[in-house]
């Protein structure tokens, strides 16, 4: 009777636990993250019952579990994470778009405008309300971006305290994760090792709801706790004990664990973080740097050009925009770490120095723990731009990417970490700096003209502004006196090849440039640029002991026809150094000149150097020619380089101031201008670049006669009479050196003297050359401070056509150019003009390819966005038709298991009557 009893009462126990089962399962069908649960049964231990074999005694409630698939779990999680990332990206992406492409409250429209007002004005230079109109339009483009930033920043605001948000309900979860950790691990351990489902289901929804918020990885370990990671691995719950995240006032993300903070910033992805983070750093920086980099652009460009003009009032002009190197602008480019050891007292600043360099990047400039090392690293590609050691004196600069990083001061050291953002604030920054119509300087302050006295055809151009300052920053001297060109230019040609470049400040006494231009060639038939366009060019100017014509070297008598005495040139050593203007490396190179080599062999040698350009001239004088009267009926000559200038046959010389009986008191100007004219018309001489001028010292008012060789070739003169007392003196023009006398050497001979030449050097920038003894004999004292000298002037002129000898052009200030719109056509043409980006990219353009970056990101992120909701709804339903509760099965389930609760009891039943009966019968 016992064992019917017994085996009833299991299947009716076995019967409540499914309907408390199917009834839990009911009530929880629209429970966030419930599972289904069944029960599941086994069989209780048959008994023996001797000849009639094995009798089962009814059934056992082995475990009531949840209906799981954990990699449907896992891929749910996955998928969750995947569309917030997107959506939230998608959300934030949308506003930015939106600002960007409407005409109302994007950049593109106040461009247009501020452009069609430059046009109005260069239309009508004179006209104030055209002028207003500019001023006006000024402002409101500086307003455009400075509401542009402002809103950007909004945003930005926006989504750091989303993150805080975020970052807040992460450590919540992680904390309500790592407490169910703890209290499913108590719950096994009471429950002789059987799942509290409700709690793992709990535990599953809030890993669920934390891969909304951010990327997790999850591992389950041997005691049944799940194991949360981010990032790289980062521990955020390992069993029962939760990290937490934290938000640096810089938006930076920190996750303490066991004492320590690891910034994972760069590991975090997924969920609402992953995508706003993405967000930020993908779309909202590279956005607020490149509308920065338009607006700093623009300022200085704009800046230069205004400073290159003159105004209504005959002034320079005055800065259009706000300067984009200001001391407040440039500290602000700089964000310390907080990191960075005490004291706090680094003072560095960022200033731009190339705008057409300037990348949308933000750096990290770090100081390499325990040393003095430091590395800029370009943080949009991860590039190392620079790298170095700090020598400990201040101030010190890093140039790279158009930008400088000065320190100034303070106590950097090793650990030390800034980051440099040279073009985030820029659209902030901007502002129109005009109130005045009369300012806007829309001439230039350049006026060229031709003298009416010229027989040539050589043309001057207009002239061009290239800059007001050096490469320091400083006012060049040509534009430091306002109402004047410093000096006014005046260039004269020698020959027609051949030309100088003369300070006119005194008309009547032209003098040479410092340093000089002189003896430049012109070559006929093309445009031939008159001065630099390299800020940075430097000249050396010859100026050895041993040039021209020094006082140890005096006449030699030599026989006719024996070859040149030489120039006494010493071979030197000439060290040139090379700065890459890229990688900012230097290579060095050594050149040695050869010994009696003339000028222009050794500026050969020197202008087959990469950005070294010589230029050889050699100048000689003629004068004191004192000639027998007697000598004129007897064969008398002089030579230059081996060409006769008078007849040699023993005839005498017969120009045209001589009669046929030659006269004795022919004046020396006369024979000067015969002799010019056989040198000038000498086909072998003009051939090696040699030609003559008669004229008269300005000093002295003597007569002579000027020898210019423009190829640098070595003068060789030589003179030869019957009388001993005929002579001439030689000395090579240039006022430092005594005269030397040639006299008659006798029948067959010759007193012969060789004048060398003299070497310009021009160096490009970041060429600097060094002779190895600082007393060069070809180019001075390279101690002096004259020793290299800035050949940049700031403007530049041109020449064309075929001037003639003795044409004259000028170049001076522009007074009263009210008419001229010569600057602001170059303002109009910068509409078009490449200037950013190494001259890849207009101010259009830039903004335009921001806007087509962010609309093509917007316009992606839409489709992604609805492609992941679509996996994440199959995901969904993926899990819902293994896990979800179905109503309809669990009614049909209740029916059953209450029919076999009630046939259960009918046994027990059936029992109880059987053992009435049995009763009864005793």
């Amino acid at each position: 009777m016992s064992g019917i009893l017994s085996t009833a009462i299991s299947g009716l126990q076995a019967s409540q636990n499914a309907l408390r089962t199917a009834g839990h399962n009911i009530s929880n069908a629209n429970t966030q993250g419930y599972s289904r649960q069944e029960v599941n049964y086994v069989t209780r231990p048959e008994q023996n019952a001797g000849s009639a074999g094995y009798i089962g005694s009814g059934v056992t409630t082995a475990s009531i579990e949840r209906v799981v698939n954990e990699f449907v779990t896992a891929q749910l999680r996955s998928d969750t994470s995947t569309y917030n990332q997107l959506n939230k990206f998608n959300i934030n992406i949308g506003k930015v778009d939106k600002l960007f492409a409407d005409a109302s409250t994007g950049l593109s429209g106040s461009l247009q405008s501020f452009f069609a007002a430059l046009q109005n004005g260069a239309n009508d230079p004179s006209s104030t309300p055209a002028r207003q109109l500019i001023i006006t339009e000024a402002q409101g483009l500086s307003s455009r971006f400075n509401n542009l930033y402002q809103r950007m920043a909004d945003i930005e605001k926006s989504v750091n305290s989303e993150i805080r948000t975020v970052t807040s309900q992460v450590n919540s979860l992680a904390t309500s994760i790592a407490a169910l950790n703890q209290s499913i691990g108590e719950a096994v351990a009471s429950g002789n090792g059987n799942q509290p489902n409700d709690l793992l289901d709990k535990r599953d929804e809030a890993l669920r709801q934390l891969a909304e918020l951010v990327s997790i990885q999850t591992v389950k370990d041997s005691s049944g706790d799940v194991n949360v990671f981010i990032g790289n691995g980062q521990p955020l719950v390992v069993g029962a004990a939760a990290s937490a995240f934290s938000v640096t006032n810089d938006g930076k993300i920190q996750l303490q664990a066991n004492k320590a903070v690891f910034d994972i910033t760069e590991q975090v992805s997924g969920g609402q973080l992953g995508g706003l983070l993405s967000f930020r750093d993908d779309v909202l920086n590279p956005s607020m740097n490149e509308l920065g980099r338009i607006a700093i652009s623009m300022s200085e460009e704009f800046n230069k050009l205004q400073q290159q003009g003159i105004d209504l009032d005959n002034d320079y002009g005055q800065k259009m925009f706000f300067d984009i190197n200001d001391p407040t602008s440039a500290v602000n480019r700089v964000k310390h770490s907080g990191t960075n050891q005490q004291p706090y007292d680094r003072q560095l600043n960022v200033t731009i120095t190339d705008t057409s360099k300037l990348t949308t990047s933000d750096y990290r400039f770090d100081i390499v723990p325990g040393t003095t090392n430091y590395v800029v690293t370009r943080l949009s590609d991860d590039q190392v731009v620079s790298q170095g050691g700090l020598s400990g004196a201040y101030p010190f600069s890093i140039a790279f990417d158009g930008v400088s990083l000065n320190l100034t001061s303070g106590s950097f050291q090793g650990g030390d970490s800034f980051v440099l953002q040279p073009t985030r604030n820029g659209a902030q920054d901007i502002k129109a700096m005009l109130t005045r119509p009369e300012d806007l300087a829309f001439a230039s302050p350049i006026r060229t003209n031709s003298a009416s006295s010229n027989t040539g055809s050589g043309v001057i151009s207009s002239g061009e502004v290239l800059g007001v300052k050096d490469v320091n920053g400083n006012i060049l001297p040509a534009f430091s006196t306002a109402g004047q060109l410093s000096p006014p230019i005046i260039i004269r040609f020698t020959s027609e090849t051949t030309y100088d470049v003369l300070d006119n400040t005194d008309p009547a006494n032209p003098k040479h440039l410092n340093p000089p231009l002189q003896d430049q060639v012109f070559v006929p038939g093309t445009v031939n640029n008159i001065f630099s366009n390299d800020p940075g060019e430097t000249r050396i100017v010859g100026n050895g002991d041993r040039l021209g014509l020094p006082s140890d070297r005096s006449a030699q008598t030599v026989t006719i026809g024996a070859a040149a005495q030489g120039n006494g040139y010493l071979a030197e050593r000439l060290n040139f150094t090379f700065k890459d203007p890229q990688t900012g490396s230097i290579t060095s190179r050594s050149l040695i000149t050869q010994s009696g080599a003339s000028a222009m062999q050794t500026a050969a040698q020197l202008s087959a150097l990469p950005g070294v350009t010589a230029n050889a001239y050699t100048t000689a004088t003629i004068t004191g020619i004192n000639v027998a009267p007697g000598d004129f009926a007897v064969p008398m000559q002089l030579r230059i380089n081996g060409e006769a200038l008078l007849q040699d046959d023993g005839a005498l010389p017969t120009p045209a101031f001589l009669s046929t009986v030659p006269d004795p008191n022919v004046s020396e100007a006369d024979f000067n201008d015969y002799l010019a004219k056989r040198i000038n018309e000498n086909p072998n001489l003009n051939a090696l670049g040699i030609r003559a001028q008669s004229s008269t010292n300005p000093l002295t008012g003597a007569p002579e006669l000027r020898i210019f060789a423009s190829s640098g070739v070595d003068v060789d003169i030589r003179f030869s009479a019957a009388s001993a007392t005929s002579s001439i003196q030689v000395n090579d023009g240039s006022g430092d050196n005594p005269n030397q006398t040639l006299t008659s050497a006798g029948v067959g001979q010759e007193s012969a003297i060789t004048v060398g030449g003299r070497i310009d050097i021009t160096l490009a920038s970041g060429i600097e050359m060094s002779p190895s003894i600082s007393s060069s004999p070809l180019f001075g004292d390279s101690n002096s401070a004259s020793f290299v000298q800035s050949s940049y002037l700031g403007y530049q002129v041109s020449l064309s056509g075929q001037p003639k000898a003795g044409d004259v052009f000028t170049v001076g200030f522009n007074n009263n150019g009210k008419n001229d719109n010569r600057n602001v056509l170059a303002m109009v043409a910068m509409e078009n003009k490449s200037t950013m980006q190494d001259g890849s990219l207009s101010f259009a353009e830039g903004y335009g390819k921001l806007v087509e970056e962010v609309g093509t990101k917007s316009s992606l992120s839409k489709i992604n966005t609805a492609a992941s909701l679509s996996l994440l709804e199959q995901s969904q339903t993926t899990r819902d038709s293994i896990s979800g509760v179905n109503l309809d099965e669990e009614a049909a389930d209740l029916i059953k298991f209450q029919q076999l609760y009630s046939a259960n009891a009918q046994v027990i039943t059936v029992a109880r009557e059987l053992f009435d009966t049995l009763l009864n019968a005793l």
